[in-house]
C-alpha cells in the first residue's frame, strides 16, 4: 500500500511537471488514472484582464486560492472537533492548513502563502481533485 502511494504521487508529480491534463498507469494489481484541470499560469492571470460580457473584470492581485496538491478528501477539523483553519483566521508560510486523505494517508496541506483566510471553498470531508480550491486568503 505505501508503494501504491509513492506510485500516485510520482503520477501526480510528472502531471505537474509536464501540465498534463490525465495520466493513467496499470499494472496487474492496480490501474490508476488521475485527471486535474488545465494549469493556469499565475504571470499571466495577474497581467492580464479577462473580457466578461462585454466588460473588462480585473483580477484581484489580494487575494490567492491555496489548492489541492492531491486527490482524496479535504478534512480541516481534528478527531476532538477543533478547527485547524476558520474564516478571518491570519496564516503564514508553512502552516499546516488540513490534510487530505488519499489511500488511507493524510498528506498535509501547507500553507505556501502568508495572509487572513477569506474563505473555505469546501466541506470538511469533501472529495478534492488535484488543484481543486480548497481556501481563499488575502495577501498580507
Amino acid at each position: 500500500m505505501k508503494s501504491d502511494m509513492q506510485t500516485i504521487e510520482e503520477l501526480m508529480n510528472i502531471l505537474r511537471m509536464r501540465e498534463l491534463t490525465e495520466i493513467s498507469w496499470e499494472t496487474s494489481d492496480i490501474k490508476i488514472n488521475i485527471k486535474a484541470e488545465p494549469i493556469l499560469h499565475a504571470k499571466n492571470i495577474q497581467t492580464q484582464s479577462l473580457k466578461v460580457e462585454g466588460k473588462e473584470k480585473n483580477i484581484d492581485k489580494n487575494h490567492q486560492d491555496i489548492v489541492s496538491e492531491h486527490v482524496g478528501k479535504y478534512n480541516f477539523i481534528k478527531k476532538d472537533g477543533s478547527s485547524i483553519i476558520s474564516i478571518g483566521q491570519n496564516i503564514k508560510v508553512g502552516q499546516e492548513l488540513g490534510y487530505v486523505m488519499a489511500v488511507g494517508i493524510a498528506l498535509p496541506v501547507v500553507s505556501k502563502i502568508s495572509g487572513t483566510i477569506e474563505d473555505i471553498y469546501v466541506k470538511n470531508g469533501e472529495p478534492v481533485d488535484y488543484g481543486k480550491p480548497l481556501i481563499k486568503v488575502r495577501i498580507a
